[in-house]
């Protein structure tokens, strides 16, 4: 049997036909191989794959490590494929155990770093000024049709001139300070490697960070989880920041000490907090986040948008006919 790609019965139907032409122009031989969630594979089959997208639809459903059915039945094969070259994989982040396991033996991934980019980018973005602006204030008088300008203390200090400190300088923390930059903020990147950098007005190496933190108004996590960032900001670096400031975190839940952010805000040393990622997701019932009126959370949902699927299949395209031709690939992953 010649070697195969494993791939959605939905991405083969829907991009078949530049499939086929990329398939059609390459060097070497490979044939598609649709997954459906009920595909059942001989051992010579299993053998033939080396190479697979675990795409945006076959996770669909997947909370953190509880995967969706469609995507247990995708591992299943993955894990018996011996022969298993490469791996295009629907997201950003590449912490997933499975994702390390994989590279661990020697499957190079490749993620789909940019493709939801501008959707978390510009979510984040939302959450920051709808908690700078007092949109939650207006919001809990409208539902109880009470009518409560901000007033005295409650009225909220001007965007333009505040400090934001992103931590992270990837795809998506670019998008955020080049909104944030436009509103008036002054945008200061936390990055290993601290080069200028487009809507940034300072880049500083993580060493900075905690002397950044008691002048900042809004620290914001963008950044990948690794054996370093994992509780970076834990309850020291919490209590170094500012009174009345703001976090937003669209990263990992695992790279803030959440327990100390909750007492934090509710003590309100910090002002307000937009989450879109937890330590434990769902978030259970019973996290005192999910009570607190100065935090806004969202279900690790940021990225969702109209066009994220179909961008994230134009990455995977791209590196498959890279692939095939040899050359090099975008987006590639290293286990950290």
């Amino acid at each position: 049997m010649k070697p195969t790609l494993l791939i959605s019965s939905k991405v083969t139907a829907e991009f078949g036909s530049r499939l086929n032409e990329i398939l059609a122009g390459a060097p070497k031989p490979l044939e598609l191989l649709p997954f459906t969630p009920g595909l059942q594979l001989d051992a010579t089959q299993i053998a033939s794959i080396e190479a697979a997208y675990y795409s945006r639809d076959i996770w669909e459903g997947t909370e953190k490590s509880v995967l969706s059915p469609a995507a247990l039945a995708f591992w299943q094969i993955i894990d018996h494929a011996q022969n298993l070259k490469w791996m295009a994989v629907y997201s950003a982040g590449m912490d997933q155990k499975r994702y390390v396991d994989a590279m661990k033996r020697g499957v190079r991934l490749t993620s789909s770093a940019g493709a939801q980019a501008e959707s978390v980018g510009l979510a984040c973005v939302t959450g920051v000024l709808a908690l700078a602006r007092g949109v939650p204030h207006w919001l809990g008088a409208q539902q109880r049709r009470e009518w409560l300008p901000l007033r005295g203390r409650d009225v909220p200090p001007d965007i333009p001139g505040q400090t934001a400190v992103i931590v992270g300088i990837g795809y998506i923390g670019t998008v955020i300070a080049r909104v944030l930059h436009a509103a008036g903020m002054k945008t200061i990147g936390i990055r290993r490697n601290a080069a200028p950098t487009a809507h940034f007005d300072q880049v500083l190496p993580p060493a900075a960070l905690d002397g950044l933190l008691p002048t900042c108004d809004w620290l914001v996590i963008a950044c990948p989880l690794t054996p370093e960032t994992r509780n970076l900001i834990d309850t020291r670096r919490l209590a170094l920041m500012k009174p009345g400031a703001g976090v937003a975190n669209i990263a990992r839940g695992e790279v803030i000490d959440e327990a100390a952010l909750a007492d934090a805000l509710k003590a309100r040393r910090l002002r307000h907090a937009y989450l879109d990622v937890f330590n434990t997701e769902p978030l259970p019932q019973e996290s005192p986040l999910w009570d607190l009126p100065n935090v806004l959370i969202s279900p690790h949902n940021a990225g969702a948008s109209t066009g994220t699927y179909a961008r994230g299949v134009e990455i995977f395209l791209r590196n498959l006919e890279s692939y095939l031709q040899g050359q090099e690939m975008a987006n590639k992953a290293s286990v950290t």
